[in-house]
């Protein structure tokens, strides 16, 4: 292996490392709700969020699998569009885990600044993915399963919620006429009664 090809992975995981606490802040900004609600179930749910993502990972993987080793645009683009599906996909609930362990980590600095939460975990995160061996290989992925177990949960409890919305009868809506005697003055009524 030439000096030029040390330099260009090294210089290619660094940038990769570099983004994840942007990326992870862009969801933050994004998502900021779904990431406090993913935070908060991640803080008693990491276990089942390990295998809700876990077949959101395995679809990704097989994909890249799959389209891999042809040598043709489309299987580059496909490789392309599944890798980056899946690291936005699981980087919003890793921003989630992050805001987790920065929430653990409370700083006085922190009032009225909820995203600095996520930089400090996303700071002790990103330092342990540099760890040899076990943060390449155990806490770096098993943080981007979570992330993905953490959305899929949060997209199908929105979508339990939806269904019970939708299952609530609504209340008669009326014509849309108000009695002149009781109909609510308004600003523009109370400005022409004042003159």
């Amino acid at each position: 292996m030439l000096l030029a090809d040390v330099m260009m992975w090294f210089l290619l995981v660094l940038g990769v490392l570099f983004s994840f606490p942007a990326l992870w802040l862009l969801s933050r900004g994004l998502y900021s709700q779904d990431v406090e609600v993913m935070a908060s179930y991640l803080e008693t749910s990491r276990v089942r969020a390990f295998f809700s993502g876990l077949p959101v990972t395995l679809v990704c993987v097989f994909g890249v699998a799959l389209f891999v080793d042809k040598h043709q645009a489309f299987s580059d683009i496909a490789v392309v569009s599944f890798l980056a599906f899946f690291l936005f996909y699981s980087n919003v609930g890793v921003a989630a885990l992050a805001t987790m362990i920065g929430n653990k980590l409370p700083s006085p600095a922190d009032q009225g600044r909820p995203w600095k939460s996520t930089i400090r975990g996303g700071v002790v995160l990103e330092l342990s993915y540099l760890l040899p061996v076990l943060g390449w290989f155990f806490i770096l992925p098993i943080s981007l399963i979570v992330g993905a177990g953490a959305v899929t949960a949060r997209i199908f409890s929105k979508r339990k919620a939806k269904g019970k919305d939708s299952q609530i009868p609504m209340p008669p809506t009326s014509s849309g006429k108000i009695a002149p005697d009781k109909r609510e003055m308004t600003d523009a009524d109370e400005v022409v009664g004042a003159a």
